[in-house]
């Protein structure tokens, strides 16, 4: 911003933009934690607690592990004759789909059910089946292939080391073995049904796979089928070009009949790549039934390394389980609290009329009143008790404040009220009021609330006779001002329950009391009803002119202050200040101006105590 003559420089929307963009306040967070810190700290002790139980509680673990290497065999009805492979079932496309077959295989359900019945493991794991015992298997052994080679681990873990190694090697060779025999199934059965369905080309054969399946196929449909022919990259080319020459036919027929020369080219074209075709599958056939009569030893892997018998159990970092476990804790136990606080609509302390954006004066703290007293009436006069405390204190603080928030003949008379019932206005009014008369003040206090009054009860007086009586007979003033205990303190009660407050409490007569108690004593104090839903106290302080607003932390609602504040500039009447009441001062000790408070009492009232006691 540039300086200019005026003192006033009017913000630039960059300021604006700035005032809006809050940094983040990493003081508040850490203040909520402080706060919490019981909360969190129990919670983490508990947590920490079972973390470590749970730790200490798993089994340690053994883990084997099996060397095997596989590799691709040249299989009779599987590759093609020609060497290098090129795009086709023996060509390095179908290597990576090849081997990720054969590591699922080896963990598959029939490799580790014939492992349960070769290891009895159906009475070990105390299952009903060796499918179950096996399901179980499932869940402790792993493969790993080393990357970039034809090398596969076969890891188990188990609770028992032997029980480890024993099972890694079974299903090593329980794979070798399965391949061993599904290569010899698929050599020998595919040859028998090649010899059969050569014999008759047109009927069908029957079949039967290595899983039980029984099906019939013709003599084409079992040719098709071989991964050869499929696979065959001569016969893939001249099965497209059959499929290129029949499109030709087709359209050349449109514009020539049959016996034109241009078609019986194109004809002659067609029967001769489908000769070549027949040609060639003839070919494959005769080189896969030469093959497979000697090539039934093949297998595609081998063992390079059995697993030995593990001599340490697998480390458990329990270490890790609890500090995770804490650090969760932590997380979620400080995620609540922030969220908790950011929901949380009330008023705790003077900062959070800053953040919430409540611009009213603050007079000060009242502390909440903790332990057992001897009686409600002792509580409601607790200023005028001789001992050092952080409540005594908290009153003489208010009167302070209260003396400096404005003029000294508009401090004459005060009135105080709250948005909602049971905010401590009552108390907080005849504390002031012994207060102020114990500084020497001739003080007089008006119990106004003539729906709930309390006065009476606090200085122990008679209620037959008060300011419903005064406003609605002929009685003198005197003869409901009551003198009470405390020297200097003079009370005047509510009297019998009127059943119009309103309209007495603004009537003439109160206007005329009013003037009367200023000319005769030094502070006038009245004690109005709460504001939301009844309008006795605007009525008494629009005589004023002006209020004290009474706040019981943690419980009025921001929200509903803004709106009693909306309403009180309409009609008028300035808020001189805000009290907040029932402050946890040990829990908001950790922040801001109630931190000082804290301290600040602590340091100069705490050693007398401890003196006094002495």
């Amino acid at each position: 911003m540039r300086r200019t003559e005026s003192f006033f420089v009017k913000p630039t929307a960059d300021f604006l933009a700035y005032e809006d963009e809050k940094p983040i306040d990493y003081k508040r967070y850490l203040f909520l934690i402080r706060k919490n810190f019981y909360i969190v700290f129990t919670f983490l002790i508990i947590t920490v607690t079972l973390a470590a139980i749970y730790a200490y509680k798993i089994p340690d673990l053994y883990q084997a592990a099996t060397q095997l290497i596989v590799e691709r065999t040249e299989s009779a009805f599987s590759e093609n004759e020609r060497p290098g492979g090129g795009p086709g079932w023996g060509g390095t496309d179908f290597s990576m789909e090849f081997y990720k077959t054969q590591q699922q295989i080896m963990v598959g359900r029939s490799i580790l059910t014939e492992v349960s019945k070769a290891l009895q493991l159906q009475n070990y794991f105390e299952v009903k089946s060796d499918e179950a015992a096996a399901a179980r298997l499932a869940q402790m052994a792993s493969v790993t292939q080393v990357p970039r080679s034809r090398i596969f681990y076969i890891t188990v873990k188990a609770a028992e080391p032997r029980l480890a190694a024993n099972i890694a090697n079974e299903i090593a060779k329980s794979y070798i073995r399965k391949s061993f025999q599904d290569s010899l199934y698929y050599n020998q059965e595919i040859l028998t049904w090649l010899e059969q369905a050569e014999k008759n080309e047109t009927k069908k054969v029957t079949i039967e796979d290595p899983f039980g399946k029984v099906k019939e196929v013709s003599y084409d449909e079992l040719i098709e089928s071989l991964p050869a022919i499929q696979t065959d990259q001569t016969l893939r080319q001249l099965k497209e070009k059959e499929a290129e020459m029949i499109a030709e036919i087709e359209s050349l027929s449109l514009q020539y009949r049959d016996k034109h020369p241009v078609m019986i080219k194109a004809k002659a074209n067609l029967k001769f790549i489908q000769d070549s075709l027949r040609s060639e599958v003839q070919r494959i056939i005769k080189s896969l039934k030469s093959k497979a009569r000697g090539k039934f030893k093949a297998t595609p892997g081998r063992v390079i390394e059995e697993a030995s018998v593990p001599q340490a159990p697998l480390p458990v970092n329990r270490l890790k389980i609890i500090l995770m476990a804490a650090l969760a804790q932590l997380f979620l136990t400080c995620l609540i609290i922030f969220l908790i606080d950011h929901f949380d609509d009330t008023i705790h302390s003077m900062e959070d009329l800053q953040r919430k954006g409540i611009l009213l004066p603050f007079l000060g703290p009242v502390p909440m009143l903790k332990g057992r007293h001897k009686s409600r009436e002792a509580v409601m006069i607790y200023a005028n008790s001789t001992e050092k405390s952080e409540l005594v204190e908290a009153f003489r603080y208010l009167r302070v404040a209260i003396n400096f928030s404005a003029t000294p003949e508009s401090l004459k008379t005060l009135t105080l009220t709250s948005c909602l019932p049971h905010e401590g206005k009552s108390f907080v009014s005849q504390n002031i009021a012994i207060s102020l008369a114990n500084d020497g003040n001739r003080t007089l206090l008006v119990d106004a609330d003539l729906r709930r009054p309390t006065a009476h009860q606090a200085f122990r007086l008679d209620n037959a006779t008060g300011l419903s009586n005064y406003l609605t007979g002929n009685l003198d003033m005197e003869a409901v001002v009551k003198e009470t205990f405390v020297e200097n303190l003079f009370v005047i009660s509510s009297g019998p329950v009127s059943p119009n407050p309103a309209e007495i409490l603004g009537s003439d007569r109160m206007i005329k009391l009013i003037e009367y108690a200023k000319q005769k004593y030094d502070r006038l104090i009245i004690d109005c009803p709460p504001l939301t839903g009844i309008g006795d106290g605007f009525v008494v302080g629009s005589l004023i002119g002006h209020t004290i607003l009474v706040i019981a932390a943690g419980k009025t609602p921001t929200d509903l202050i803004k709106h009693t504040q909306s309403h009180l500039d309409k009609a008028g009447i300035k808020i001189l200040g805000m009290i907040l009441n029932m402050v946890d001062l040990e829990k908001e000790r950790h922040g801001g101006y109630t931190k000082y408070y804290y301290h600040t009492y602590n340091r100069y009232y705490a050693r007398d105590e401890e003196k006094h006691k002495e």
